[in-house]
């Protein structure tokens, strides 16, 4: 699980550090540095799978404006594999080019990993040292590392930083046709269907899956594949209906409305990374949905992340999801002014109990600030 993160110098997030817990929920205005909390995983994410090397991940445009600082710096704490893991990344930018500072990764406060000045030093699994060598310093060490017997905390590391699902859905964006299996989830989940062929391998998933959808959706029976071409493969569903006898009628996932391809995309995914540790970022959740629709989404997500089957990280301006979680103290209060860093203070039904009124409407009167 993800215990904490330290940003500073990315845009308006200075000298920034937050704790979580199973299940989070962001509040504030917009602007207020909430997605930047995103966006900051997702780069991580990007630049220790070796996607990309590090002058296209870290441009010296996001270093925050009303400083010259050239080093941008970021933590990253994880529980998990028996211990506590801590990674930190350091980007220097000079003259709009940047390389890595350093890289170091620590376990239950032994070295892993260090990547100082061009110099790599690995750690075995006993802390004892391992090789030392140069490295290219516009990329992170991680990938280019061997899983070995020696290492396997470093990179059981590694692949826990791929089961970071960030998240920003446009149901429109979804295109219902696949060439291949894909283990990851795009930001807008525009490759929702590819994903859904890779864990369609798991028929368990998809049983459980297929019976929370029947639920949802009037008349829905199955999903199935088809082939269109030596490659593709469709998404479709099939639906009966009582009009004529029951008869069964399929659609492509692209013809359904953008609240049904949401609805099913957000059961499936919690239902298909659950028990895996994954933590679950997602910005906005409720867009395209009515307050019936998301409401039995949402209990199911908190009973997942209480049983400690999954760890999630929400952004919303519903009144419902934040009436609904902060009923436990799992709330963060975001909050900037104008060329000002973001500063965040936790917040609970403490407040609402003080205030005599719902948190949603305290934030919708604009008197937060005075009731916490």
């Amino acid at each position: 699980m993800l215990k904490r993160i330290y940003i500073d110098n990315f845009r308006c997030l200075v000298n920034f550090e937050l704790n979580f817990d199973s299940i989070n929920l962001f509040l504030g205005s917009n602007g207020g540095g909430k997605s930047t909390v995103f966006e900051v995983l997702h780069r991580i994410q990007t630049f220790i799978s070796g996607d990309s090397k590090v002058e296209r991940i870290f441009t010296s445009t996001d270093c925050t404006r009303w400083q010259t600082l050239p080093l941008q710096r970021f933590e990253l704490e994880i529980l998990g594999n028996g211990g506590s893991y801590k990674y930190e990344l350091g980007i220097s930018h000079n003259q709009d080019r940047c390389h890595v500072e350093y890289e170091i990764l620590w376990f239950n406060k032994q070295p892993l990993l260090k990547f100082e000045l061009g110099e790599v030093q690995l750690y075995r699994d006993n802390h004892s040292e391992g090789p030392q060598y140069p490295f290219d310093l516009s990329q992170s060490i991680m990938p280019s590392l061997m899983p070995k017997n020696d290492n396997t905390k470093l990179t059981w590391f590694r692949e826990r930083i791929k089961r970071f699902t960030i998240l920003q859905i446009i149901p429109s964006l979804m295109v219902d046709e696949t060439s291949q299996a894909e283990m990851g989830l795009a930001i807008n989940m525009e490759n929702f269907v590819s994903w859904y062929r890779y864990i369609s391998e798991d028929q368990g998933k998809i049983a459980e899956i297929g019976n929370i959808i029947r639920d949802l959706l009037d008349g829905f029976n199955s999903f199935r594949f088809e082939r269109v071409s030596e490659k593709n493969l469709v998404l479709k569903l099939r639906f009966t209906t009582e009009i004529e006898n029951n008869k069964a009628i399929e659609y492509r996932l692209g013809e359904l409305s953008d609240g049904q391809k949401m609805l099913i995309a957000l059961y499936a995914l919690i239902h298909g990374i659950k028990c895996e540790d994954y933590t679950l970022c997602i910005d906005e959740p409720e867009n395209f949905l009515a307050l019936p629709e998301i409401q039995p989404w949402l209990i199911q997500l908190y009973d997942l992340c209480s049983e400690n089957k999954l760890q999630a990280l929400l952004i919303s301006h519903h009144p419902e999801l934040i009436n609904y979680l902060l009923a436990s103290p799992i709330g963060y209060w975001f909050e900037r002014q104008s060329n000002s860093p973001v500063r965040v203070k936790r917040i609970s039904s403490q407040v609402a109990d003080n205030s005599g009124l719902p948190i949603s409407e305290l934030i919708a009167r604009g008197w937060l600030n005075e009731s916490a």
